[in-house]
C-alpha cells in the first residue's frame, strides 16, 4: 500500500478532476482530505486507462456523493462510470478479448509477412483473358512464373530412367507401378455458351486440371516400428491401384511420389462429377483432370488421418511440375469432395474425400473453398445434410456463395428456387449427354481390348 507521499499521479489527477464537481472551496477541501488519506492499493491495474481504474473511481464517486447538493443530479459522466463499476467484470472481459484479438492480428499479420519473403515451388495461375484457349507454351510458362517462388521456366526434367523421372524442384517421381491408360477426349464448355444450340465445343486432350484425392486405404500406425508393414501396404495400395487405373499419382505416407496411369491415359479417379472455374465448364472429369491421392483415410466429420509432412511436400513439388508441364491454371487444381456429384439424385457429393480440410495454401494454392460451387448456381444441383457432415458440420465460403447467387437468379427471373434449379437442370444434362456419349465410347474401346486380351 502507498501513503499519501507516495499517490501516483494518475490517481491524483483523477482526484482533481473530481473535486471540480463541488463548487464550495470548504467542501472540495474536505473531499481531498478525505480521499488523499486513503491509501491507494498498489496494483497494476491503475496503470490501465479507465478500465483498471474503475474500482478507485467508484470509491471516489461514493466519497463525492456525499458532499454533492441530495437535489443535485448526479453528473452524466459519473453515473456512467458508476455504470461502468457495476459491469466490470464484463468490461475486463471485452478488454481481454479485444487483446488477443488485436495480439492474434499481429502474429497473423507477421506471419504473412514472412511467408511473402519465403521462396515457395508454386505456380501463379494463368489469366484466360490474357492467354486465350490456344496457349503458346513459352508464353504460358513465362506467364505463371512471373509471381512464382521458383519460376516455371526452372523446372525441369534432371534425369529419367526406366524406374523415375527427376525434376529441377525436387520432385522424384517413381515408374514402378506406371501403366497406359485410354486416350484423353473431352469437351471444355464456355459457361456463357453451355446453353447455346449453335456453339461449337471441340474435343481437347490435354489435361486442364489437378484433382485431389484420399485413397481411404486401412493405415497403419505411422511408427519406425511398422516400417516392413508400412511399405508392404503402400505396395500393395499401388498394385492394386495399378489394375484398376485409379489415378494418375499417388503419395505415400513417406512422400514418396508413384506414378499410376500416364499422363496422357484417363485414370477412374473423378467418375460423376462437375468443375468450373469460372469461364469453362467441365463434366466427369476423368478424362479433363489429372488424379493425385494421397495415401490416407477420411475420419467421418472430421477431415483426413495420418496425414504427414512428407506428403504435404510432395504434392507441393508434384503439382508444380505438373502446372508447368501442361499450363494448368490454379482454378482448375481442387479437390474430390467439392467436384463429385450424383445425377440420379441430384446431389453433390457422391464422394467426400477432400471436402473440407485440404491444404491448399501448403500446396500452393489458392484456397478452393472460397470459390463459388457452380454446380449450384449454375447447374441445378443442390446438397444434403450429410454432405455438410462430411465437412465438420460447418458450410464453407463457397458453398454460401453458391446459395445465395442462385437465390438471386432465381429472384431475377421471378421463380422459385426448385423451379429455378430445374432449368439450370436442363442446362448440366445437355453438357452431360455429349460427355457421357464420348466417355462410353472409350469405355467400350477399353471393353474391346480386355476381351482381346483374354482370348487364347
Amino acid at each position: 500500500m502507498k501513503d499519501i507521499k507516495q499517490q501516483d499521479s494518475a490517481y491524483i489527477k483523477i482526484v482533481d478532476r473530481y473535486s471540480r464537481y463541488i463548487e464550495s472551496p470548504v467542501l472540495r477541501l474536505k473531499y481531498l482530505n478525505a480521499v488523499l488519506k486513503t491509501p491507494q492499493p498498489d496494483s497494476l491495474l491503475m496503470k490501465l486507462p479507465l478500465v483498471g481504474s474503475l474500482p478507485e473511481r467508484a470509491r471516489l464517486i461514493v466519497e463525492l456523493s456525499k458532499l454533492l447538493p441530495p437535489s443535485n443530479p448526479m453528473p452524466l459522466a459519473l453515473r456512467f462510470t458508476s455504470l461502468l463499476y457495476r459491469l466490470r467484470f464484463a468490461v475486463y472481459a471485452v478488454c481481454v478479448v479485444a487483446t488477443l484479438a488485436a495480439a492474434s492480428g499481429l502474429v497473423f499479420i507477421a506471419s504473412k509477412a514472412i511467408s511473402n519473403l519465403s521462396s515457395p515451388t508454386v505456380a501463379k495461375s494463368i489469366d484466360p483473358a490474357e492467354t486465350g484457349d490456344a496457349l503458346d507454351p513459352s508464353k504460358a510458362v513465362s506467364t505463371i512464373g512471373n509471381e512464382a517462388g521458383l519460376p516455371l521456366d526452372k523446372v525441369w526434367l534432371v534425369e529419367k530412367s526406366e524406374s523415375f523421372e527427376e525434376y529441377s524442384n525436387g520432385a522424384r517421381i517413381l515408374k514402378d507401378f506406371e501403366t497406359a491408360g485410354a486416350e484423353r477426349k473431352f469437351y471444355r464448355f464456355d459457361l456463357d455458351k453451355v446453353n447455346s444450340d449453335n456453339a461449337n465445343f471441340p474435343l481437347q486432350s490435354k489435361p486442364v486440371g489437378i484433382i485431389y484425392h484420399l485413397t481411404e486405404s486401412d493405415l497403419l500406425p505411422f511408427s519406425n516400428q511398422y516400417n516392413a508393414s508400412l511399405k508392404h501396404s503402400s505396395q500393395a495400395l499401388m498394385e492394386y491401384a495399378r489394375a484398376h487405373r485409379l489415378y494418375n499419382y499417388i503419395i505415400d505416407r513417406f512422400g514418396r511420389i508413384y506414378r499410376i496411369v500416364r499422363d496422357e491415359g484417363v485414370a477412374n479417379h473423378a467418375g460423376n462429377s462437375i468443375w468450373c472455374d469460372g469461364r469453362s465448364v467441365y463434366v466427369n472429369l476423368n478424362s479433363s483432370f489429372l488424379g493425385i491421392s494421397f495415401e490416407g483415410k477420411a475420419e467421418a466429420g472430421k477431415g483426413p488421418d495420418g496425414i504427414t509432412e512428407a506428403q504435404l511436400y510432395a504434392a507441393r513439388v508434384l503439382t508444380a511440375v505438373l502446372r508447368s508441364k501442361y499450363q494448368i491454371n490454379d482454378a482448375n487444381c481442387t479437390t474430390h469432395g467439392l467436384v463429385s456429384t450424383n445425377p440420379t439424385s441430384r446431389l453433390l457429393g457422391h464422394h467426400t474425400d477432400w471436402v473440407a480440410n485440404f491444404p491448399f495454401e501448403a500446396v500452393g494454392l489458392t484456397n478452393k473453398y472460397e470459390t463459388e460451387m457452380y454446380a449450384i448456381s449454375r447447374f441445378g444441383f443442390a446438397y444434403d445434410q450429410a454432405y455438410v457432415t462430411a465437412a465438420g458440420g460447418k458450410r464453407w465460403a463457397g458453398l454460401s456463395r453458391a446459395d445465395s447467387a442462385l437465390w438471386e437468379t432465381a429472384k431475377k427471373n421471378g421463380v422459385v428456387i426448385e423451379q429455378q434449379r430445374r432449368a439450370f437442370w436442363e442446362v448440366f444434362q445437355r453438357a452431360y449427354a455429349k460427355q457421357h456419349a464420348i466417355d462410353q465410347e472409350r469405355l467400350a474401346s477399353e471393353e474391346d481390348v480386355k476381351e482381346v486380351s483374354r482370348e487364347p
